[in-house]
């Protein structure tokens, strides 16, 4: 397990007692969590959980990553196994960046999600399609992520590549947070893929440039 992990998977253990054994042991891409009508994956309480552990435990030194790259999250669970995130992990591992260029996952209602952590419950177990995301909650995510934002500061480069849904609560959450960080962000174009193949061969480059 990576540091990350151990962080994660301690926290829930300290938290939730036994019950870890079993929220751990669901398996990746099996659908627990919906979005409904009466409650909010924001407020869901395993959602909470995270939240707090974002804000209050969660430290990117224990990636050891000096660049960083945000990507959406996607229908399919785990993220990684979506066609965008493979096609970006793909020229990570070919030109030998895993090492240097940290992915995070920006999502409803998960804020910002590691991707060392993409196959644990609750990330891997969830459906929150975007247009369920309505003003009240957008804001929620907005304000929490803007007070996440600010650890991410401990990597010297970051890139994001969104598209307009994210973009947007990216961007309001940087304004929020007073522009606390500098990220070159990328939009998705027509052609997602080619763009994803594109801007990850990119910011590998830029990354070089910067540690």
């Amino acid at each position: 397990m990576t540091s990350i992990e151990n962080s994660y998977v301690d926290y829930l253990y300290r938290e939730l007692g036994s019950l870890a054994n079993h929220l751990l042991s669901i398996k990746p891409g099996d659908i627990i969590l919906r979005n409904t009508v009466k409650l909010n994956l924001f407020d869901h309480e395993h959602v909470v959980l995270w939240h707090n552990f974002l804000l209050n435990i969660f430290d990117p030194s224990l990636t050891g990553k000096p660049c960083a790259l945000i990507l959406p999250c996607s229908r399919i669970k785990p993220y990684r196994l979506s066609p965008l995130h493979r096609i970006v992990d793909a020229q990570i591992e070919k030109h030998l960046a895993h090492n240097t260029i940290q992915v995070y996952i920006l999502s409803e209602p998960m804020l910002l999600v590691p991707r060392e952590l993409d196959i644990y419950y609750p990330f891997a177990n969830y459906d929150y399609p975007t247009y369920e995301l309505n003003d009240v909650y957008r804001e929620k995510f907005v304000y929490l992520l803007s007070k996440v934002l600010p650890k991410l500061s401990y990597h010297h480069y970051i890139a994001a590549f969104l598209p307009q849904h994210h973009y947007s609560i990216l961007i309001d959450a940087l304004n929020r947070c007073g522009q606390c960080l500098s990220i070159e962000l990328f939009k998705y174009g027509k052609k997602a893929f080619e763009t994803a193949s594109f801007v990850a061969r990119h910011v590998i480059e830029r990354c070089k440039t910067n540690i």
